[in-house]
């Protein structure tokens, strides 16, 4: 059986958590300010922010 650290996994799965949060966050405020975005910039910052976390 592979050795395996739980508190790495557990680490990835708040980060992902956080960033779902985050995003949620951001969208409820624009949505309170009229801000609209269309599915292809949102993509855009998703595929963003992965790629920063991912560094």
């Amino acid at each position: 059986m592979p050795n395996v650290n739980p508190q790495i996994i557990i680490d990835n799965q708040d980060a992902a958590k956080l960033e779902l949060y985050r995003l949620l966050g951001e969208g409820f405020r624009a949505v309170q300010e009229g801000r609209t975005s269309t599915l292809q910039e949102i993509k855009e910052k998703v595929d963003k922010r992965r790629a920063e976390r991912n560094d």
